[in-house]
C-alpha cells in the first residue's frame, strides 16, 4: 500500500478535523495510507522551510498561498502538469486572486493548487447607522465615505469600530492592502524588486486607513482579534468592525451573537480594492522519487480540491472555496453576504507572488503597527504628517532588504 505524509495548519487539532475527514474518505477510495500531521500556526513557517531545503519530512501540504512562491523559488515543490491542471478544472475553475499565487515570478510553471480563500469584509449594525442617520448603502463605499461615517457616528455617541492594536497583528498589511490600492497604488512591485508604499497614491490611501485609528476611544487599545470580535458581536459596543468572511457565522454557530441584534448585523465589502489570500496545496519535489507516490499524491491534491470537498468544507467549516463552481449551492450569512463575495472575488487581489514576500511581509507588519501607534499617540500631530515620515523611513529599510 502506498503511504503518504500529509501536513495542515492549524492551532487546535479541531482545526484540521476536516481535512482528516476527507482524507480518509480518500484513503477507502484509493487504498492509499495518508498520515496526517498537525502544524501549528506559529511553526508552520519554520517547519516548512526546513522541509524545503532538507528535502525531508512530507509528502503534501497545506500552505499560506504567498507562502507558495518562496518554497518553489527554493526548487523543493513539484510542479503540476497541463493535463494534471486540466483535470482538476483548468485555471478558470479557480477564484482569479488564488490562481494569481500559483507561479513564481519570471516562471511558467504551476507549483500549488489553490485549496481556500480567505479575505476581509465590514461587518455593521444596520440599528445604529440607521440611528445617526447613515445610509448603509453608502457607509463603506469608499475610504472618503467610510471617513464620514465615523465621523458621523462619533458624534452621535456611537462608537465606530474596534481593530486590534496589539504588535504583530499579522493581518494588518492585508487589511491596509486595500486602501494603500483604492487609488492604483501598491506596497511593492508586481515583480516584487522595488517598494512602492511610499508612492503618492499609496500613501494617500494610507493617510486614510490610519487616519480612522483616531475614532479608536483609549479603552479599546491594545485588544486582541478575538477581544474586537467580542466587543462587535457579542456586547455590541461598536457599530463597525472589519474581520474574516466567516466572522458572523462562526460567532453564530458559538452563540457568540445576542438575539436582540443578530437581524441587525450587514455586512459591506472593504473599500477600495481587497485583498485575497488563503491556501493551498502542494506536492513535495521528493515524490518524483516513487511513482506510486506521485501519483497518489496528485490523486490526494486533486480529491481535496474538488467542487464536492470545496463546498463541504465551507457547509462544515465556513471555509471559502477557492473553486468558484462551488460556490453556486452555498448559503451565507449574514443577509447580503453573497453579494459582498461576489464583488470581492471578482474584484479582489492577492498580494504579488514574490520570492521574498515572507520576509518583507514581516517588515510590513512592523511598519503598519509602528504607524498606528504614532498615529494613536500624538494625536495632535496630523495623521498625514506621521505617515509621511514613517514611509519615507522603512522605505530606505525596506529597499535595503529588496537591493534598491
Amino acid at each position: 500500500m502506498t503511504e503518504l505524509n500529509l501536513s495542515a495548519i492549524g492551532d487546535i487539532a479541531e482545526d484540521i478535523e476536516e481535512i482528516v475527514h476527507l482524507v480518509k474518505e480518500f484513503q477507502t477510495a484509493s487504498n492509499v495510507k495518508v498520515n496526517v500531521t498537525r502544524l501549528p500556526w506559529e511553526r508552520a513557517w519554520q517547519t516548512l522551510l526546513m522541509t524545503a531545503m532538507e528535502g525531508k519530512g512530507g509528502d503534501v501540504s497545506q500552505v499560506g498561498s504567498t507562502w507558495a512562491p518562496t518554497l518553489a523559488a527554493l526548487d523543493s515543490l513539484r510542479w503540476f502538469s497541463e493535463t494534471e491542471i486540466r483535470t482538476m478544472g483548468g485555471p478558470l475553475a479557480f477564484v482569479p486572486a488564488a490562481w494569481q499565487t500559483v507561479r513564481v515570478e519570471g516562471r511558467g510553471e504551476v507549483w500549488a493548487i489553490p485549496w481556500s480563500v480567505y479575505t476581509f469584509v465590514i461587518f455593521y449594525r444596520r440599528d445604529l447607522l440607521k440611528k445617526a442617520g447613515v445610509d448603509e448603502a453608502a457607509a463603506f463605499a469608499t475610504p472618503e465615505s467610510m471617513q464620514e461615517t465615523f465621523q458621523t457616528l462619533q458624534s452621535a455617541g456611537i462608537t465606530p469600530w474596534a481593530i486590534p492594536t496589539t504588535a504583530h497583528y499579522l493581518d494588518l498589511p492585508h487589511i491596509a492592502s486595500s486602501w494603500v490600492r483604492a487609488y492604483g497604488g501598491d506596497f511593492i512591485s508586481a515583480d516584487g524588486k522595488k517598494v512602492i508604499f511610499n508612492s503618492p497614491h499609496a500613501r494617500q490611501g494610507l493617510v486614510e486607513f490610519f487616519s480612522l485609528y483616531r475614532f479608536l476611544p483609549a479603552r479599546f487599545r491594545g485588544l486582541t482579534y478575538e477581544a474586537c470580535l467580542d466587543e462587535f458581536f457579542g456586547k455590541g459596543n461598536t457599530a463597525a468592525i472589519i474581520a474574516g468572511a466567516e466572522s458572523y457565522s462562526d460567532a453564530l454557530e458559538e452563540d457568540g451573537i445576542p438575539e436582540e441584534f443578530r437581524d441587525q448585523i450587514g455586512a459591506a465589502a472593504i473599500p477600495g480594492v481587497p485583498w485575497i489570500g488563503g491556501d493551498h496545496l502542494v506536492a513535495w519535489k521528493t515524490v518524483r522519487t516513487d511513482p506510486d507516490k506521485e501519483r497518489a499524491a496528485v490523486a490526494l491534491i486533486e480529491s481535496l480540491a474538488s467542487v464536492e470537498n470545496q463546498a463541504r468544507l465551507y457547509r462544515e467549516n465556513a471555509i471559502l472555496p477557492a473553486r468558484l463552481d462551488a460556490y453556486a449551492d452555498l448559503d451565507f450569512q449574514p443577509e447580503g453576504m453573497r453579494l459582498v463575495l461576489e464583488k470581492i472575488l471578482q474584484e479582489g487581489r492577492p498580494h504579488p507572488p514574490a520570492r521574498l514576500w515572507r520576509r518583507i511581509e514581516s517588515m510590513l507588519v512592523d511598519m503598519l503597527f509602528d504607524i498606528a501607534r504614532s498615529v494613536m499617540d500624538f494625536q495632535k500631530q496630523e495623521p498625514a504628517e506621521i505617515v509621511g515620515a514613517k514611509l519615507a523611513e522603512y522605505e530606505r529599510r525596506l529597499s535595503l532588504v529588496l537591493g534598491g
